[in-house]
Parts: structure tokens; C-alpha cells; sequence
């Protein structure tokens, strides 16, 4: 490890531990006072927490309650508008697949056509190899 950090802990530690023993000589309170005073603050924030939280709550159910009928009266726009943008996707998509369809067709059918030639050829080699390595018998034995 570096000795920059080591250092830097160690100072952190010795200005830790003479600030928790300056603090305690001179707290202005006992510790039992001291723990008093911050369960009553807990207290008073977990009740300002609960306020806060009912009146979140509330806010949300006004804002829903204005909302659902805006909601309400949009929903029908919106389903026309989306059914509309549907209707002109439609032709434009279809002729894109045709486009892409023709595409491939100029594309993959050059390429079937050579390799079924290529397969008929390495077929008709084959067969001549066979009838090339299949000796014709001599003489018929009989059973």
C-alpha cells in the first residue's frame, strides 16, 4: 500500500478519536438527556413522515380523481389516431415486403439455380463412378 494513504487514514483516525473524546468533556448535556432529546426528535419526525405520507396520498387520489375522466375522453382519440396510423402503415409495410420479396428472388435464385447444377453434376459423376467401378460378372453361376 502507499504510504500517502496509510497516513491519511491515520490521521483520520488519531482527529476521530480526539474529536469523540472533546466532544464527550464537553457535551453541554448528560447522556441520558441526550438520548431523550433524540428519541423526541425521532418522534417528531416520524409524525411529520406520516403527515407528509397522508398528504401525498391524498394529492395522488385528487390527481387521480381529475385525471380519469381527461383519460376517459382522450382514450377514444388516441384508439383512432393509433387505428389511422394503422391504415397507412398497411399499404407502405406491404410493399416493402414485396420490394424485399423481389429482392431476394433476384439475390437467392441465381444461387439456387447454379447450385442444383453443381448437385446435378457431382450426381451424374457419381453415378458414372459407380458404373465405371461395377464389373460385369464373366460367367453365371447358377444356384
Amino acid at each position: 500500500m502507499d504510504q500517502k494513504n496509510n497516513g491519511g487514514f491515520n490521521q483520520f483516525a488519531v482527529g476521530f478519536v480526539v474529536g469523540a473524546i472533546l466532544g464527550v468533556l464537553y457535551a453541554p448535556k448528560e447522556g441520558k438527556e441526550s438520548r431523550q432529546a433524540l428519541k423526541e426528535l425521532l418522534k417528531v419526525w416520524e409524525e411529520k413522515a406520516g403527515e407528509i405520507t397522508g398528504e401525498v396520498k391524498e394529492k395522488a387520489i385528487e390527481i387521480r380523481e381529475v385525471a380519469q375522466p381527461i383519460i376517459n375522453e382522450i382514450r377514444p382519440i388516441v384508439q383512432e389516431k393509433v387505428n389511422q396510423a394503422a391504415e397507412l402503415i398497411e399499404p407502405i409495410a406491404q410493399n416493402v415486403a414485396k420490394e424485399t420479396e423481389e429482392k431476394m428472388a433476384e439475390v437467392v435464385d441465381p444461387v439456387i439455380e447454379k447450385a442444383r447444377a453443381e448437385l446435378n453434376q457431382t450426381i451424374e459423376q457419381a453415378r458414372q463412378e459407380i458404373r465405371s467401378n461395377i464389373q460385369k460378372p464373366k460367367f453365371f453361376r447358377g444356384v
